[in-house]
């Protein structure tokens, strides 16, 4: 890989206990985990093993520093050279992949391993060969052009994002690899060359693998170094593959032959069946029972388990045990330079809203076509304005899934230490702005003129701007709640709440001099949908007359009335806008985009 990556010699735990507190006081507290030893040398790869329910994800996340699950304690130590380990040791020297694959559509397969290389500091001129021979072994070759995909773009199959998020780690030279279920999604073959593979890096590279795995093939099986059964959280075996059969004969459960040696142990230890079985046949589930909790009170009393630890060296290291990090400046700068990727082949992020915005400007334009100067047109123009800032706010819901797949995206590259949430934040902030001010532009271009608003060109500008604000402000809720909810519909329904929301209280349905008194002093002046409307209002009525009707009357009273004209001030004055604060109405504004982003960010640098 690369000449950067520090050398761990030994990982090791002692007495890893995770237990849960139950509510209440009939409950009684649930181990997860219960007292779990291990040791792992340099250069070796370790399988943790059992069946469903049994602690090897939660002891895989403990070994990984992540976060444990609410109202647990987690006691034991883990070692690094023999140094206790912190969150940032591990966040320096280990890669993580989980096993969802948190991956990018738009991009392609050689595009994201490239980028993670990238975020790893990996040296250009290393970059590329090593990128390559990445997706040689893991046998994605031949789909190194083709792009990730999802239900609504054609790529690659999940046996191949699999791999793809195994390369994408691997490329980034860690000196300790966690792998959770590797191999779920491949045929037994691919499983095989997938494992034979990290075996040869291991090695090659002295990198630790730890990876929980469920009942692979006796040839997969055969390829690690060690394994670790669990059984309810208990340490049922934890030794060398290659001396386990030896150890079950030993106790009395010789492994039969022909028989995958994995296979005999999970059937041995997997309970999670018992209250399937006949009533008659209850004495069978006490026995096996009574076989799980003797195999457990074998190891505990097994030579291999009381000497494997006491063994272990304390090892000095003069290394360096962290990584010398990208800056801020440079992380956001490969995250906007991916997304400026992501968003040109994106259809769902920025054309197919272009689409949907273009369709509601011919609408309007269509419906508003061409209003006139009587006073009859008035009402129709204040609702046009209207429409024109609520619904393109509204139809932000529409970021939402490509907001999501970013992150997710981002979670799991940022617990890998590649880059924290400033990055993130600042880099979605910039990519956007481009994006949308076009769409604003194309909406002003074809509705400005259809609907025949005041035609000056300071006008059409000032109009621009009141809606690129407008959508900025709405992206920048939007997110913000999908951070804070990162699930599509919940942050959906939230979206389209908070945008009925403004669009009650931001004095058009209801003007701002009968608004209801709570609401008026809460959330009308934090409302971004008002001072958009506002500025859109004096930007048309404070430069235009209306005619009053054949007979000389007049909707609202101005200086002009004796002319038959009404003032555009007078319809102003008469909703309640007596001043036109533009400076201020768009300082707001910025203020409510910061406060968005920046409650954004503190979301994710603080979320669990």
């Amino acid at each position: 890989m690369s000449n950067t990556q520090i050398i761990v010699d030994e990982f090791r735990w002692e007495d890893l206990s995770l237990t849960i507190h139950k509510d209440g006081e009939k409950t009684e507290d649930k181990k997860i985990i219960d007292n779990v030893n291990g040791i792992i040398q340099k250069g070796e790869i370790m399988a943790l093993m059992g069946p469903s329910g049994s602690g090897k994800t939660t002891l895989l996340n403990m070994l990984a520093h992540r976060a444990n699950p609410k109202s647990s304690v987690q006691s034991g130590n883990i070692y690094i050279n023999g140094k206790l380990s912190t969150l940032s040791d591990i966040k320096n020297l280990s890669s993580y992949v989980e096993q969802e694959d948190s991956l990018i559509a738009s991009l392609t397969v050689q595009e994201t391993v490239d980028y993670s290389a990238r975020f790893s500091q990996v040296d250009s001129q290393y970059r590329k060969p090593l990128v390559n021979n990445m997706l040689e072994k893991l046998g994605l070759k031949d789909q190194r052009n083709v792009k990730i995909g999802n239900p609504f773009l054609k790529g690659i199959s999940g046996g191949q994002k699999r791999r793809v998020s195994i390369a994408s780690q691997l490329v980034t030279t860690p000196s300790i690899l966690f792998l959770d279920e590797p191999t779920s999604g491949l045929d037994s073959v691919a499983s095989r060359e997938v494992i034979s593979m990290i075996k040869q890096l291991a090695k090659q590279e002295n990198m630790i693998v730890i990876c929980s795995i469920h009942q692979p093939s006796t040839y997969t099986f055969e390829l690690f170094d060690k394994v670790i059964f669990l059984s309810k959280g208990q340490t049922i075996y934890n030794d060398r593959v290659d001396k386990l059969v030896k150890y079950f004969e030993s106790i009395g459960h010789a492994v039969p032959s022909y028989i995958n040696p994995s296979e005999y142990v999970l059937d041995l230890i997997n309970t999670d069946f018992n209250n399937s079985v006949d009533p008659m046949e209850s004495d069978s589930v006490s026995e096996k029972d009574h076989t799980l909790q003797a195999l457990i009170a074998n190891w505990k009393h097994n030579e291999n388990c009381q000497t494997q630890l006491t063994e272990a060296r304390e090892l000095e290291t003069s290394k360096s045990s962290s990584k010398t990090m990208r800056t801020e400046v440079n992380n956001t700068w490969i995250l906007f330079h991916r997304s400026l990727v992501k968003a040109r082949r994106d259809i769902l992020t920025y054309y197919v809203r272009m689409i949907m915005y273009l369709g509601l400007a011919i609408l309007m334009g269509t419906v508003w076509l061409r209003l006139g100067t009587d006073q009859k047109y008035i009402q129709p123009f204040i609702n046009a304005i209207f429409f024109s800032g609520a619904f393109m706010s509204f139809m932000s819901v529409a970021y939402i899934p490509s907001y999501l797949e970013d992150y997710h995206s981002f979670k799991k590259e940022r617990l890998n230490g590649l880059y924290g949430p400033l990055s993130f934040t600042v880099s979605n902030f910039l990519i956007g702005l481009p994006f949308l001010f076009l769409i604003a532009l194309v909406f002003s271009i074809v509705t400005f003129f259809m609907c025949n608003f005041h035609n000056r060109a300071v006008g059409f500008w000032m109009y621009l701007m009141w809606l690129y604000l407008d959508l900025i402000a709405a992206e920048s809720m939007t997110i913000f709640i999908t951070t804070l909810f990162p699930n599509f519909v919940i942050s959906l329904a939230l979206t389209a709440f908070a945008n009925g929301l403004w669009m009650s209280v931001g004095g058009f349905l209801v003007p701002a001099n009968i608004l209801n008194k709570f609401w008026y002093y809460t959330f009308y002046w934090v409302d971004y949908q008002r001072y958009v409307f506002q500025g859109m209002m004096f930007n048309e009525f404070s430069y235009r007359n209306f005619d009053c009707d054949s007979q000389c009357h007049c909707m609202y009273d101005s200086e002009l009335s004796n002319q038959c004209k009404i003032v555009g001030n007078a319809v102003l004055e008469n909703l309640g806008y007596s001043s036109n604060d533009k400076h201020l109405w768009v300082g707001v504004l910025i203020a409510l985009i910061f406060a968005y982003r920046f409650g954004s960010y503190l979301v994710l640098r603080f979320k669990r």
